[in-house]
């Protein structure tokens, strides 16, 4: 194998493993927060219905408008996947904002591992 392959294929391999590191990380300092959040907000949820009288069928209608109003997160941020995607973004200095850490590990986290 040619040196440039050799290296080139260590590149790779190197960022790749980076970014595994990253997404585990990042899994691992967010995830329960926002299952913390996500918790949270049912119990809410289940407060207003009970506080209106509001229906499940009239709550759903009122989530789904809110939902399209603002666009839509598909599924879980912070688990190994989206973390995954995170560090992806992070490393690549796009930096959409659509996803951010919360948790004061998360954030010093992110700024380590961005430089």
């Amino acid at each position: 194998m040619k040196r440039q392959n050799v290296r080139t294929l260590s590149l790779v391999v190197c960022t790749f493993t980076y970014l595994l590191i990253g997404a585990a990380v990042f899994d691992a300092l967010e995830s329960k927060e926002e299952e913390r959040r996500d918790q949270l907000l049912r119990v809410s949820s289940n407060a207003l219905k009970r506080k209106y009288n509001i229906s499940n069928d009239d709550y759903r209608m009122i989530e789904l408008v809110i939902i399209e109003y603002k666009p839509h997160k598909a599924g879980p941020q912070w688990k190994f996947a989206g973390a995954f995607y995170f560090a992806t973004v992070v490393l690549a200095m796009i930096g959409y904002g659509h996803s951010t850490p919360v948790t004061a590990g998360g954030k010093a986290f992110c700024i380590g591992y961005a430089v």
